[in-house]
């Protein structure tokens, strides 16, 4: 057996939340640099993978994002692994987003896009959540008694038009008389409080589960029945049944396919969509609002296509549990700057402090693995080093108005003034794998030498380029590679000079919460959210400030990707696709929601910020677009039946390599942060050799 150094390299390959939270997690150890000694290779000039945000210094320090990134209320370990940072951190009072209690705020209000008779409205969503604050306090819930939560919930959802003001103020039972136009209709509507009543008893006292599935499903008939006419015509009503079909059909599937026993992996195999259909979900449902925004709000289309909706049953269906039972303080949670600002800036400086060894603009080009009579292992990392500085370590963060942030480029004045100049003139991008960079240094780490133990922090969807040699000796590596899909994205932010009610949005109160919109599946790019609360952290001291900022996101049918490593224009390609599908929108389906903003000569470019002499379409040249289309950048899918193909993080057969991503197997399996706080936290466990179960890992099994 290898002997166990006493000081064990880790060489830590990535810079997104996976791996700086294994980072955070190994050195919240007494003494930790008496057991190990950590390098964290980024290719590029920042952190967080497709977190990143950065600060473009030529115009006002706008924040420019992948996408629109908010957290949510169950996103238990990384809200308690951000705030231990933030509490270390130990930000002056009075400074910028001194405390994690500023740098987040709730939001409790979202919209769901709405076709409803061939015509897109706007169905507003007041979400639900626990008392308390997100990270603190964990204390999940037996699945029975979160099925009962699911029940109790579903009363408290839906509206109805022209309710008469003598009814009861709330509560699904008193909303629903206001459809009752007949007695038939009073007569299934007192049938169904009895069995609602029947289903509460049955769950409160533990009877069989067959007979509480019978009552549900008598419940959802004559809802159905109840409402059935009258949503055809009244959006409310058409509304409210959506919600009850999609809430009843939920936990009809999940006692009929027994998952209190059998597990939620053990629906894997189906798509969600399919899944409510085999339990009964009506076509208005399966087309419907609800289902199209929960599958915009994790890309879930295959291939980005719209056609094929693809998120696997069980993961989706405990990530909801989860989130229902678990949300606290609010549902929704959005960040007062950018996601680099917020998290990843915090995340550099204290592990920095601790003594974390960055090596940015070190761009991994090879893992090779192989077999030295003891078993594989990794034996050699081939790096490229893009840049020269000029002085020994590159200070990657920037002061915007006080605080610490990413810039959207390189600081040339830190780099060799000829490569600077060169990587300017060529508009090289050093995070793209097609800019031809050749860099100025090839790097051949050795295990035993450079590094003891790798974690593996790089997006699963350039490890089959990288990892050959791995691919070849570990078979369910490379099945896995291929299995767990990933998904190009695009983003698209505005700045203008109207306020969103200004431009004719009508879905939430003026001087309400920020808006936002979901599902709007007549186009890819189909979320939208206002943050023009931003407008105080971009620096708009020497012009007129924004009244809008507004970001938008979807997945991107995107062209087959050439091989990384070679010049090519492909993402310049891809954006350019961005930028026209995102100009037909303007001058089209976005005025079902934005009226004010476009004429029947199209969208009335006036309103974009940019110089007063740029006149009409050409406004649009100074806003903000991407295509996602890098290995780093792709959104992880949770497509069906991939669950059982990823690796758990000690789960490859190399015995020095550890995988970290929200592609691994760690109970979660969702693109998410909280999905990659747990790898990174489970990657730490291991190498520190814990037992200790992490909080959401094992809820509901």
């Amino acid at each position: 057996m290898d002997a166990v150094p006493s000081v064990r390299k880790i060489a830590i390959l990535g810079g997104g939340v996976s791996a700086v939270t294994t980072a955070f997690r190994l050195t919240n150890e007494p003494n930790w640099q008496e057991r190990y000694q950590i390098t964290l290779y980024q290719q590029g000039w920042r952190l967080g993978g497709k977190g990143a945000s950065g600060r473009n210094a030529t115009d006002h320090q706008r924040i420019e994002e992948h996408g629109i990134h908010v957290w949510f209320g169950f996103y238990y370990n990384a809200f308690h692994n951000l705030r231990q940072c933030y509490e270390e951190l130990d930000r002056p009072a009075g400074a910028p987003l001194a405390t994690l209690d500023e740098a987040f705020f709730p939001h409790s209000h979202t919209a769901f896009a709405d076709d409803f008779q061939a015509q897109w409205t706007t169905w507003p969503i007041d979400t639900l959540a626990l008392p308390g604050k997100p990270g603190e306090g964990w204390n999940p819930k037996p699945f029975m008694a979160a099925v009962g939560d699911l029940l109790e919930w579903l009363l408290r959802l839906g509206e109805v038009d022209d309710t008469p003001t003598a009814a009861a103020p709330g509560g699904l039972f008193a909303r629903l008389r206001a459809h009752c136009r007949e007695e038939l209709q009073e007569r299934l509507l007192n049938e169904a409080e009895r069995q609602l009543q029947q289903a509460r008893t049955a769950l409160s006292d533990g009877v069989d589960h067959p007979v509480l599935l019978a009552l549900l499903r008598k419940l959802r008939g004559l809802l159905g029945d109840i409402l059935h006419d009258r949503s055809q015509t009244h959006v409310k009503a058409h509304r409210l049944w959506l919600l009850m079909d999609f809430g009843l059909t939920v936990l009809i599937g999940m006692l009929a396919d027994e998952v209190y026993a059998k597990g939620f992996a053990a629906l894997n195999a189906e798509t969600f969509q399919a899944w409510l259909s085999r339990h009964g979900a009506s076509t208005a449902t399966l087309d419907g609002a609800v289902l199209k925004s929960l599958h915009g709000g994790i890309f879930a289309y295959r291939d980005g296509d719209l056609a094929q909706p693809d998120v696997e049953a069980g993961t989706v269906l405990r990530a909801a549990l989860l989130a229902l039972t678990t949300a606290k303080g609010s549902f929704i949670w959005r960040m007062q700057a950018g996601m680099g600002d917020v998290v990843f800036a915090p995340y550099y400086e204290v592990l920095a402090r601790r003594g974390v060894d960055f090596r940015f603009f070190h761009q991994v080009t090879a893992i090779e693995a192989a077999d030295d009579g003891q078993g594989p292992r990794v034996t050699r990392l081939q790096i490229q080093r893009q840049v020269r500085l000029k002085g020994s370590a590159y200070q990657p963060l920037v002061d915007v108005k006080g605080l610490p942030c990413w810039p959207s480029a390189p600081l040339y004045e830190q780099l060799d003034d000829q490569i600077a100049r060169d990587l300017q003139e060529g508009q090289i991008n050093l995070e793209s794998n097609w800019s031809g960079w050749q860099g100025v240094e090839r790097l051949e780490l050795q295990v035993d030498r450079d590094f003891d133990e790798v974690v593996l922090g790089i997006s699963v969807a350039g490890l089959a380029d990288l990892a050959p040699s791995l691919c070849a000796l570990d078979p369910a590596f490379a099945r896995m590679t291929r299995q767990v899909a990933t998904v190009a994205t695009q983003a698209v932010q505005l700045w203008q000079n109207r306020d969103a009610w200004q431009l004719g949005w009508s879905g939430s109160p003026e001087g309400g919460q920020a808006p936002e919109l979901l599902g709007f599946a007549a186009q890819a790019m189909d979320s939208w959210a206002d943050v023009s609360y931003l407008v105080e952290r971009e620096d708009w001291s020497s012009g007129t400030p924004p009244a809008d900022i507004s970001y938008f996101c979807g997945v991107l049918a995107a062209a087959a990707a050439p091989p990384i490593g070679k010049k090519d224009d492909y993402p310049q390609q891809e954006a350019a696709k961005v930028k026209q599908a995102f100009l037909d929108l303007m001058n089209g389906n976005l005025g079902a929601y934005w009226p004010e903003a476009v004429t029947p000569a199209g969208y009335r470019w006036d309103f974009l910020l940019a110089p007063a002499e740029v006149q009409g379409q050409a406004r649009f040249d100074y806003q903000y677009w991407r295509a996602n289309v890098d290995p780093s950048e792709r959104y992880v899918q949770s497509v069906a039946g991939s669950s059982r193909h990823r690796l758990t993080t000690d789960g490859s057969v190399c015995r020095n390599l550890h995988l970290t991503g929200d592609w691994i197997d760690n109970g979660f399996n969702m693109g998410c942060v909280e999905s990659a706080t747990l790898s990174g936290l489970q990657t730490a466990r291991a190498l520190l050799g814990h037992r200790e179960v992490l909080p959401g890992e094992d809820a509901f099994q």
